[in-house]
């Protein structure tokens, strides 16, 4: 979760910083950020998921 927020953010900044040389600063480093932070959600949904269905297959052994 923690990577993703990261990269997000990084992207976004490299965006406004060095593609629209600051003149949509802080945009996109916004917008990414709130990407990124949805997919490390998502991830650790996913994560959460995958370690019930294991749990439960476990259990049943």
């Amino acid at each position: 979760m923690v990577f993703s927020t990261f990269a997000g953010v990084w992207f976004g900044y490299w965006l406004d910083r060095d593609v629209f040389d600051g003149r949509t600063h802080p945009w996109f480093t916004i917008v990414f950020f709130l990407f990124g932070l949805a997919g490390g959600i998502r991830n650790l949904f996913l994560l959460n998921d995958r370690n019930k269905r294991k749990l439960e297959q476990w259990s049943r052994e």
